[in-house]
């Protein structure tokens, strides 16, 4: 066994905690964030294991709106539990895993689209991004579903990942004559939303606020944002990027945000130290292992939530040279923090990604980006 940092047992006892308190937290950084102005109406509420918030700049901002907001972003928050959650039995997602076989299984159009572009992006990383790693997840104790207690063999690894992989999965997405769906090429393999459903989820809420005609927000899921327009007191939404340290919550940069979106993943909320390397709960499908020694955390700005999600997963198991280059190649901004030896953090970050301003003690930033959800 590793010298761990942490049981197994007790981290998913941990990781439970976290995820109710994540009804208090979201391990949110507002550093004594002021009252809210007039001019800025905040909603927030708790989804997929974890917790949501809008902040909605402008006029206007009145107990009809306030209402109005709640009931279209509860409607879409409800949508994409149905369509993706495998927390949720009777979701799409979750009755496709138990369907046994490889005949076409209909599903939602959205769900289908969001599985076509996992599949894609499976295929520019060479499989650093992958869908069905979701069971391998598990094994190591991890994930919705965490199955043992000690380390898994080499044999149990080489199992699992015979049903891993974009060829395991086909996707149909529909047209005049045809229904979206999915099949299976093994009818062991499952699929797993968690590193792309966030993403998502922060669009379709966005999307709904587009329909109210609303201009100037901030969207927020588990720590996946998207800005749109203005804050209140004009200018770029400004958002903190959380500095990777395990212990106390501190920011490392503060970036503005202006009709895009932002996501950060990273390893320093569960992990365990084998032989000195640092080991992060990040799996990475080409080796059913955990990713070692790899970035602290990756932020990812890209023009939809959705997609910043799954390349923010993607950078962490490609790592930092690998990564962004290929972030690059395909135009998405990119940044990289990395644990030096001394304990100190290096950030990397490619051409794309705007230079951001250091922590200042008064900083109050709009919200801050944080670490993937820990059901993922």
């Amino acid at each position: 066994m590793p010298a761990l940092e942490l049981d197994r047992r007790t981290l998913r006892l941990i990781a439970v905690a976290f995820i109710l308190l994540t009804a208090l937290s979201v391990h949110r950084l507002f550093l004594a964030d002021p009252p809210s102005p007039p001019d800025l109406l905040i909603l927030s509420g708790q989804t997929m294991g974890t917790t949501y918030e809008i902040r909605i700049a402008g006029p206007g901002l009145d107990k009809n709106l306030r209402k109005r907001v709640a009931d279209e972003t509860e409607r879409r928050l409800l949508e994409i539990d149905q369509w993706m959650s495998n927390w949720n039995p009777d979701s799409e997602i979750a009755r496709f895993n138990a369907h046994r076989a490889t005949s076409d299984f209909p599903i939602a159009r959205e769900t289908a689209e969001i599985v076509s572009l996992g599949l894609q992006l499976t295929n520019w990383s060479g499989g650093a991004f992958d869908l069905t790693v979701g069971p391998l997840v598990a094994l190591w104790g991890f994930g919705y579903r965490p199955s043992i207690e000690a380390n898994p063999t080499d044999e149990e690894i080489a199992e699992l990942r015979k049903r891993v992989g974009s060829g395991m999965i086909r996707v149909g997405l529909g047209g005049e004559d045809a229904s979206p769906f999915l099949a299976k090429n093994d009818p062991e393999v499952e699929l797993d939303l968690s590193a792309i459903a966030k993403g998502y989820g922060v669009d379709h809420v966005a999307e709904g606020l587009d329909d109210l005609d609303l201009e100037n927000y901030l969207v927020e899921i588990g720590g996946e944002l998207r800005a749109s327009g203005s804050r209140p007191s004009g200018g770029p939404w400004r958002v903190a990027i959380e500095r990777p340290q395990v212990e106390g919550r501190a920011i490392q940069s503060v970036i503005e945000l202006s009709d895009r979106a932002m996501a950060t993943s990273g390893d320093y909320r569960i992990f365990y130290v084998e032989n000195g390397k640092h080991v992060s709960h990040t799996i990475d499908p080409r080796t059913g292992r955990p990713v070692e020694n790899g970035p602290a955390s990756v932020t990812v700005l890209a023009g939809t939530a959705t997609e910043a999600d799954a390349w923010a997963t993607t950078l962490m198991v490609l790592g930092e040279r690998d990564g962004l280059s290929l972030a690059s190649h395909h135009d998405i901004a990119a940044m990289v923090l990395l644990r030096m030896e001394d304990g100190t953090i290096s950030e990397r970050r490619n051409a794309l990604f705007p230079i951001s301003d250091g922590a200042q003690p008064n900083d109050h930033p709009e919200h801050s980006a944080e670490v993937e959800s820990l059901v993922e």
